[in-house]
Protein backbone atom coordinates (compact mmCIF):
# COMPACT_ATOMS: atom_id res chain seq x y z
CA UNK A 1 0.00 0.00 0.00
CA UNK A 2 2.96 2.45 0.63
CA UNK A 3 4.38 1.74 -2.93
CA UNK A 4 1.46 2.68 -4.42
CA UNK A 5 0.64 5.84 -2.26
CA UNK A 6 4.11 7.06 -2.76
CA UNK A 7 4.27 6.13 -6.84
CA UNK A 8 0.85 7.66 -6.81
CA UNK A 9 2.18 10.93 -5.53
CA UNK A 10 5.64 10.81 -7.16
CA UNK A 11 2.49 10.81 -10.64
CA UNK A 12 0.50 13.65 -9.43
CA UNK A 13 3.83 15.66 -8.95
CA UNK A 14 5.13 15.19 -12.26
CA UNK A 15 1.92 15.72 -13.89
CA UNK A 16 1.43 19.30 -12.35
CA UNK A 17 4.94 20.06 -13.24
CA UNK A 18 3.96 19.49 -16.52
CA UNK A 19 0.87 21.24 -16.73
CA UNK A 20 2.49 24.30 -14.90
CA UNK A 21 5.14 24.73 -17.45
CA UNK A 22 5.13 27.09 -20.09
CA UNK A 23 5.93 25.41 -23.15
CA UNK A 24 8.59 26.14 -25.69
CA UNK A 25 6.80 27.72 -28.54
CA UNK A 26 7.47 26.08 -32.11
CA UNK A 27 10.87 27.68 -33.58
CA UNK A 28 12.17 29.55 -29.97
CA UNK A 29 14.42 26.48 -30.34
CA UNK A 30 16.01 27.14 -33.35
CA UNK A 31 16.24 30.63 -33.17
CA UNK A 32 18.30 30.20 -29.75
CA UNK A 33 20.30 27.33 -30.94
CA UNK A 34 21.38 28.82 -33.83
CA UNK A 35 22.11 32.30 -32.54
CA UNK A 36 22.78 31.78 -29.29
CA UNK A 37 24.46 28.37 -28.95
CA UNK A 38 25.14 27.87 -25.33
CA UNK A 39 24.28 31.15 -23.91
CA UNK A 40 20.43 30.64 -23.65
CA UNK A 41 17.84 27.35 -23.47
CA UNK A 42 14.81 27.66 -24.85
CA UNK A 43 12.43 26.81 -21.64
CA UNK A 44 13.43 30.07 -19.68
CA UNK A 45 13.43 32.45 -22.17
CA UNK A 46 9.41 31.05 -22.98
CA UNK A 47 8.84 32.15 -19.31
CA UNK A 48 10.02 35.32 -20.31
CA UNK A 49 8.82 35.92 -23.10
CA UNK A 50 5.05 34.31 -22.49
CA UNK A 51 2.36 36.11 -24.10
CA UNK A 52 5.03 37.57 -26.62
CA UNK A 53 5.66 35.99 -30.24
CA UNK A 54 9.81 36.23 -30.13
CA UNK A 55 10.97 37.34 -33.39
CA UNK A 56 14.28 37.67 -33.41
CA UNK A 57 17.54 35.88 -31.38
CA UNK A 58 20.79 37.93 -31.93
CA UNK A 59 24.00 37.17 -30.78
CA UNK A 60 26.14 40.33 -29.92
CA UNK A 61 30.14 39.71 -30.26
CA UNK A 62 30.98 36.81 -28.81
CA UNK A 63 29.05 36.12 -25.20
CA UNK A 64 26.05 37.88 -26.12
CA UNK A 65 22.80 37.67 -27.02
CA UNK A 66 19.75 39.33 -27.02
CA UNK A 67 16.42 38.35 -27.48
CA UNK A 68 13.22 40.74 -29.25
CA UNK A 69 9.45 40.05 -29.38
CA UNK A 70 7.23 41.12 -32.36
CA UNK A 71 6.67 44.36 -30.70
CA UNK A 72 10.12 45.52 -32.07
CA UNK A 73 11.44 46.03 -28.33
CA UNK A 74 13.99 43.88 -26.79
CA UNK A 75 12.85 41.32 -24.49
CA UNK A 76 15.96 39.55 -22.52
CA UNK A 77 19.77 40.55 -23.30
CA UNK A 78 22.42 38.57 -21.73
CA UNK A 79 26.24 38.51 -21.83
CA UNK A 80 28.95 37.05 -19.96
CA UNK A 81 32.52 38.50 -19.16
CA UNK A 82 35.83 36.96 -17.99
CA UNK A 83 37.59 37.74 -15.29
CA UNK A 84 41.11 36.72 -14.37
CA UNK A 85 39.87 34.18 -11.59
CA UNK A 86 36.61 33.06 -9.86
CA UNK A 87 37.93 35.01 -7.11
CA UNK A 88 38.32 38.24 -9.09
CA UNK A 89 34.57 37.54 -10.38
CA UNK A 90 33.55 36.84 -6.70
CA UNK A 91 35.47 40.00 -5.24
CA UNK A 92 34.34 42.31 -8.70
CA UNK A 93 30.72 41.19 -9.22
CA UNK A 94 28.78 42.73 -6.39
CA UNK A 95 30.13 45.62 -7.04
CA UNK A 96 28.07 45.85 -10.42
CA UNK A 97 24.67 45.41 -7.71
CA UNK A 98 22.60 47.91 -5.76
CA UNK A 99 23.30 46.03 -2.71
CA UNK A 100 26.86 45.36 -3.21
CA UNK A 101 26.08 42.10 -1.90
CA UNK A 102 26.03 38.48 -3.43
CA UNK A 103 23.20 36.24 -2.41
CA UNK A 104 24.36 33.45 -0.28
CA UNK A 105 22.58 30.93 -2.00
CA UNK A 106 22.23 32.19 -5.43
CA UNK A 107 25.71 33.88 -5.73
CA UNK A 108 23.83 36.43 -7.33
CA UNK A 109 22.45 40.26 -6.96
CA UNK A 110 20.34 42.53 -8.77
CA UNK A 111 21.45 45.81 -9.90
CA UNK A 112 19.64 49.22 -11.02
CA UNK A 113 17.86 48.64 -13.02
CA UNK A 114 14.49 51.20 -14.74
CA UNK A 115 10.92 50.51 -13.05
CA UNK A 116 9.40 46.92 -14.66
CA UNK A 117 12.67 45.56 -15.22
CA UNK A 118 15.37 43.04 -14.35
CA UNK A 119 18.65 43.21 -13.91
CA UNK A 120 20.52 40.32 -12.47
CA UNK A 121 24.43 39.71 -11.91
CA UNK A 122 26.15 36.67 -11.00
CA UNK A 123 29.11 34.70 -10.89
CA UNK A 124 29.44 31.82 -12.84
CA UNK A 125 33.01 30.50 -12.08
CA UNK A 126 35.77 33.26 -13.15
CA UNK A 127 32.45 34.86 -14.80
CA UNK A 128 30.32 37.62 -14.13
CA UNK A 129 26.45 36.71 -16.20
CA UNK A 130 24.21 39.43 -16.66
CA UNK A 131 20.78 39.30 -17.54
CA UNK A 132 18.19 41.91 -17.83
CA UNK A 133 14.72 41.57 -19.05
CA UNK A 134 12.81 44.70 -20.58
CA UNK A 135 9.52 45.50 -21.34
CA UNK A 136 8.36 41.93 -19.74
CA UNK A 137 6.33 42.29 -16.47
CA UNK A 138 8.57 40.95 -13.87
CA UNK A 139 6.56 37.87 -11.81
CA UNK A 140 8.03 35.62 -9.69
CA UNK A 141 7.91 33.39 -12.60
CA UNK A 142 10.11 35.57 -14.70
CA UNK A 143 12.38 35.72 -11.20
CA UNK A 144 13.09 31.83 -11.71
CA UNK A 145 13.51 31.76 -14.97
CA UNK A 146 16.22 34.14 -15.09
CA UNK A 147 18.09 32.02 -12.27
CA UNK A 148 17.42 29.32 -14.51
CA UNK A 149 19.37 31.67 -16.90
CA UNK A 150 22.37 32.08 -14.76
CA UNK A 151 22.62 27.95 -13.60
CA UNK A 152 22.46 26.92 -17.07
CA UNK A 153 25.60 29.03 -17.76
CA UNK A 154 27.12 27.71 -15.08
CA UNK A 155 26.71 24.65 -15.88
CA UNK A 156 27.49 25.84 -20.39
CA UNK A 157 30.92 24.74 -21.86
CA UNK A 158 30.97 28.49 -22.13
CA UNK A 159 31.93 29.53 -18.76
CA UNK A 160 34.32 26.42 -18.44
Amino acid sequence: MRTTFVGAVAALVLMTTAACGTDVPDGLAEKIESNCPGLLKPEPVAVITEGYVVSEVNLVEVDGCHVFVTTGKKAISVGIVAYPSPEESERLTPMLCTSGVLDAKTKSCEAGAPDGELSVHAVAGKWNVRVHVYEVPVTDEVRDAVQQIVEDLRNSDKTK
